[in-house]
């Protein structure tokens, strides 16, 4: 009776909806892909404080303040190191926690540091434990060059690598650049995968109700489900290039940075095609192996009809 009311106009509405399930679980992958690695603050901190970021974002740090020391008037080596990674890491922990939380001090976080937090202005950052280790260094460096080092010249050095520091990081990039953009962007992902299930679910349900069938709606909606699968475990090798994090901007992040986020999320996204690949073969295995099962009952009750045909003729 199933198959009967399965009609050229039932096929072509499962077909159509077939076509929008892909779409919403495109949308419901991307979504949940980059809510899981991005939105998630622990992989991301991770990322940018591992050996290599944290490194390079050293270095890049170290050659400001070495600038903003010579335009002050103090001309230091190339080598000299100024900043404490330590002191680096700890604050790019509380400035991304910051940063997650849409510019507030997350009231519970392992990873906010309290010597970061301004005790005037709770709800901002202070950078006076980068500042301090490194204004120390400075002095030590500088009396090498020049013993006179004190006073004045050392006020307007320190005084002007906090400005360039306050500037770059706690305007540019905590009020005006990623303390904006990287909340948004967990935000979008988070309601993509939400909005994406619960689409995902109303769609499913209308096809249930087209193909007349569980049998045809498993076989349909597996291999849907499946072949997107197939392509977005290709997407996610094909992201996980590591040559392509040199086309990627971010507001000035570097390359070795944006590597070290790639890294870490690639691996994500193939985990999640290939959870989503295994759960469309488990729908097709089951909508075949119910078919085989109506297949042979099928064949056992015209089995018995054609004894019951052939007992009657011999009875005859």
């Amino acid at each position: 009776m199933a198959r009967n009311r399965y009609t050229a106009v039932s096929r072509g509405w499962l077909m159509l909806f077939g076509l929008i399930y892909c779409v919403v679980l495109v949308i419901f992958g991307v979504g949940l892909g980059f809510a899981m690695t991005f939105g998630n603050t622990d992989k991301m901190i991770q990322a940018v404080t591992n050996r290599q970021s944290l490194t390079n974002l050293q270095e890049t740090m170290n050659k400001s303040a070495l600038k903003q020391a010579a335009k002050a008037g103090v001309d230091l080596p190339q080598t000299t190191q100024l900043i404490d990674p330590q002191a680096l890491k700890h604050g790019l922990e509380t400035g991304l926690a910051i940063s997650a939380n849409f510019g507030d001090v997350p009231a519970h976080s392992k990873w906010v540091d309290p010597a970061y937090i301004n005790k005037a202005d709770p709800s901002n950052m202070t950078l006076e434990p980068l500042l301090k280790p490194l204004n120390q260094r400075l002095a030590v460096a500088a009396k090498h060059v020049d013993p006179k080092y004190s006073g004045e010249v050392r006020v307007s050095v320190e005084k002007a690598i906090a400005a360039h520091y306050n500037e770059m990081i706690l305007d540019t990039m905590m009020m005006h650049g990623v303390g904006i953009a990287y909340p948004m962007m967990v935000l979008i992902c988070q309601t993509a995968a939400i909005v994406g299930a619960i689409l995902g679910v109303i769609v499913l349900t209308v096809m249930r109700i087209c193909s007349h069938s569980w049998e045809r709606w498993l076989r349909v909606t597996g291999r849907l489900t499946y072949s997107i699968a197939i392509l977005a475990g290709l997407g996610a090798l094909v992201a996980s290039i590591p040559a392509l994090a040199q086309y990627i901007r971010l507001g000035g992040i570097s390359q070795i940075v944006i590597e070290q986020i790639q890294a870490a999320a690639a691996p994500t996204w193939r985990i999640l095609a290939g959870v989503i690949l295994i759960i469309g073969i488990a729908m097709s295995i089951a909508a075949a192996i119910m078919r085989m099962t109506a297949r042979r009952r099928a064949e056992e009750v015209a089995k018995k009809l054609e004894n019951a045909v052939d007992t009657m003729k011999k009875r005859g």
